[in-house]
C-alpha cells in the first residue's frame, strides 16, 4: 500500500468512511478480489479529490477576502502608505497616497519623492530621511506635499526602516493630511496674538489715559495762568515776552493729550448718526489743499448707512489716516477712500466685534509701505518710523485712531508691504436713524454775575480758574475737594448758583460729591469738568440733569460760553 504524507492521512481516513457508506455496485459477485478492492481504491480517491477541491475552494474564499481585507486596509486606508528606496525612489504606493497627491497609482512608482515636495520644505525631508536610516529609530515631521496641478498640502510623514525581501534598507512611511489643522493652529494662533496684542495696547491705555488726566491738569493751571498774564501786560508787552507762543506751545501739549486719551478710550463722546460721505468729502478736501502734490480720489457707495460716532473723533480719525499716508508719499501719489455698506456676523473679524450693519471704510495709499514687524506695532502709543527730531512725527496719530475706533465698536485693520503702499480698513458701525444737525458754533466770550463753587483737588487749576472767574465778574467758592464743597454749600446755599466739579478727585470722587451736593440742593446747577473725556461716570451726572461737561484744559472763551449757557 501506498505510503501517503501525514497531511492527507485524515484526509483518506475521512475519504474511506464516506465510500463505506456509499451503496455496493451489484458486480461484486462477477469481480475477483483484486478488482474489487481496486474499485474501492477508485471509489476512495474520487472521494479525496472532491475533498481537495472543496478545501480549495474554501482556501480561494479565504484567500479573497484576505485580499479584499488587504484592499480595504492598505489601498483604502484613510492616510497614504508608500516605500522609498534609500535614495528616495517610491517603491510602492497605496491608492489613498495617490489620491491624495492627485496622479495614478502606478504613475508614484520608481518616482523621486522629491517631485511631490514643496521645494522650499524639501530641507525637511532629507533631514528626515537621512535621521531615519542614520538611528533605525521612528521619524516624524511635517512639510507641504505638492501635487502636479501645483496646489499644495501639509503632511505629516510618520517613517521607519524595514527590510525588503532583496535584502535592502527601506523607508516605510504613513502620510496623513493636516491642513486643516494647520489651519485651525494658525487661526489659533493670530487669535492669541490678537488676544495679546490687544491686552498689551489695554494696558499702555491705562497707562496713557492716567498720563493724559494728569498732564490736562498741569496744561489748564498753565493756559489759565498765560491767559491772566496775557489780559494783565496787555497785547504788545506779552508779544514782547513771547506769551502767544508759549500759549500754543501749551495748546499743541493739549491737542497732544487728546490723542492720547482717543488712544487710551477714556469715554464715548457725543456719539450720533453722521453722513460719512459728507464728512469723507469736506475733510478730504481740506487735506488736499494741504499736499496739493497728491491724487486724491473718493468711491463712496450711493446709499451708505450713517455711522454711529462722535463728529469730532470721526474728523480726527480720518485726518490722522490721511496724514500719516501723505508721510508715506513724501515724493506725492494716490489716496483711495473706498466706502461701502456691509453686514457683518458677530465675530466675523474680530472675536469680540458685533453683528449687525457697519460701513467699510478703505483708506489705500501708493506709500512706501510697511514690513510685518512695523505693521505689529504701528498702534502703540509713541511708536513711530519718523524723525522724532525734526518735528516728523510723535507716534500718537495711529494709536489715537485705534483708541477713537475702539471706543466706538469699531474695528481696524491694516495690509500692506513694502514698497507696495498700505490699506487701512475700518469698520465702522452703522444705523438706519436720521442723520444729526450740524455742531453750532461756538459761543462767543461773555461776562456775569452771581456765585459760583469750584471744585478742584488741584491747587493750581483752583487757583487759577478762581481768578479767571472773578475776572468774568463773578464771586467764587474754591473748595480743594468734596467734603470742604458740601461744607461751603450748607454755608453759601441760597447764593451758589453753579458748582464747577472735577470728576477725579481722591476721598470723594466727583460722582459722590453730585449726590451729596444735590441732595442739599436738588435744583443746583453743576457744570462737569475733567482731564479725561466723557466717561460713564461724567454720562451717568448728565443723563440725571448736569449742565454739561468741560473737558480739560478749557480756554477762557469756552468758560465763559458755557456759564453764560447756564446762567
Amino acid at each position: 500500500m501506498e505510503t501517503r504524507p501525514q497531511e492527507y492521512a485524515g484526509l483518506r481516513r475521512v475519504a474511506e468512511a464516506r465510500a463505506v457508506g456509499l451503496p455496493a455496485l451489484g458486480l461484486e459477485h462477477e469481480l475477483s478480489g483484486d478488482a474489487l478492492y481496486l474499485v474501492h481504491e477508485l471509489r476512495v480517491h474520487q472521494i479525496e479529490l472532491e475533498l481537495q477541491n472543496e478545501e480549495l475552494q474554501r482556501t480561494q474564499a479565504e484567500l479573497e477576502a484576505a485580499q479584499a481585507r488587504y484592499f480595504d486596509l492598505y489601498e483604502l486606508a484613510p492616510v497614504g502608505y508608500y516605500s522609498l528606496s534609500k535614495q528616495g525612489l517610491i517603491l510602492e504606493a497605496n491608492l489613498t497616497a495617490a489620491k491624495m497627491l492627485r496622479v495614478a497609482s502606478g504613475a508614484l512608482v520608481k518616482k523621486q519623492i522629491t517631485q511631490f515636495i514643496l521645494r522650499d520644505d524639501q530641507d525637511i525631508y532629507f533631514l528626515h530621511h537621512r535621521r531615519l536610516f542614520e538611528t533605525g529609530s521612528p521619524q516624524v515631521c511635517e512639510l507641504r506635499m505638492v501635487r502636479p496641478d501645483g496646489s499644495s498640502f501639509w503632511a505629516r510623514s510618520e517613517a521607519t526602516v524595514s527590510v525588503s525581501p532583496s535584502g535592502a534598507q527601506v523607508c516605510r512611511e504613513v502620510m496623513s493630511d493636516v491642513t486643516d489643522r494647520k489651519l485651525a493652529d494658525r487661526e489659533r494662533e493670530q487669535l492669541q496674538a490678537q488676544l495679546a496684542q490687544a491686552h498689551k495696547l489695554e494696558a499702555i491705555g491705562t497707562l496713557a489715559g492716567g498720563i493724559a488726566h494728569d498732564f490736562n491738569n498741569i496744561l489748564q493751571g498753565v493756559l489759565g495762568a498765560l491767559f491772566l498774564v496775557e489780559e494783565e501786560l496787555g497785547v504788545d508787552r506779552a508779544r514782547a515776552l513771547e506769551l502767544p507762543e508759549t500759549r500754543a506751545l501749551a495748546e499743541r501739549g493739549a491737542v497732544l493729550t487728546q490723542q492720547l486719551l482717543g488712544f487710551a478710550r477714556r469715554g464715548k463722546y457725543d456719539v450720533k448718526p453722521l453722513d460719512l460721505a459728507s464728512v469723507l468729502t469736506q475733510t478730504s478736501a481740506m487735506f488736499g489743499r494741504t499736499r496739493r502734490d497728491l491724487q486724491i480720489k473718493l468711491e463712496l457707495a450711493p446709499r451708505l448707512r450713517a455711522v454711529l460716532m462722535d463728529h469730532a473723533q470721526l474728523e480726527q480719525v480720518l485726518l490722522n489716516l490721511m496724514v500719516n499716508a501723505g508721510q508715506a508719499m513724501p515724493s506725492g501719489g494716490r489716496l483711495l477712500l473706498k466706502a461701502d455698506p456691509v453686514e457683518l456676523a458677530k465675530g466675523e473679524v474680530e472675536p469680540d466685534a458685533a453683528g449687525g450693519h457697519y460701513v467699510k471704510l478703505m483708506v489705500t495709499d501708493t506709500g512706501i509701505g510697511m514690513n510685518a514687524a512695523t505693521q505689529a506695532r504701528i498702534f502703540e502709543p509713541f511708536f513711530t518710523t519718523k524723525d522724532h527730531d525734526h518735528g516728523q512725527g510723535h507716534g500718537l496719530g495711529l494709536a489715537s485712531v485705534y483708541g477713537i475706533l475702539k471706543s466706538h465698536g469699531a474695528i481696524i485693520r491694516v495690509e500692506s508691504q513694502p514698497g507696495l503702499g498700505a490699506t487701512f480698513t475700518l469698520y465702522l458701525p452703522a444705523t438706519d436713524s436720521v442723520v444729526s444737525e450740524s455742531r453750532s458754533p461756538p459761543a462767543k466770550l461773555e461776562h456775569g454775575q452771581g456765585t459760583i463753587l469750584v471744585v478742584d483737588d488741584e491747587p493750581m487749576v483752583l487757583r487759577v480758574c478762581t481768578r479767571l472767574l472773578e475776572k468774568m465778574g463773578y464771586q467764587v467758592l474754591p473748595a480743594g475737594g468734596g467734603r470742604q464743597a458740601i461744607e461751603l454749600l450748607r454755608q453759601h446755599g441760597s447764593k451758589v448758583a453753579l458748582v464747577i466739579l472735577d470728576m477725579v478727585m481722591p476721598e470723594m470722587n466727583g460722582q459722590d460729591t453730585f449726590r451729596a451736593l444735590r441732595a442739599l440742593a436738588p435744583d443746583l446747577k453743576v457744570l462737569l469738568s475733567s482731564g479725561f473725556s466723557i466717561d460713564g461716570d461724567a454720562q451717568a451726572l448728565l443723563a440725571k440733569g448736569c449742565g454739561g461737561f468741560l473737558q480739560k484744559p478749557f480756554d477762557a472763551a469756552t468758560l465763559s460760553a458755557r456759564l453764560h449757557e447756564l446762567l
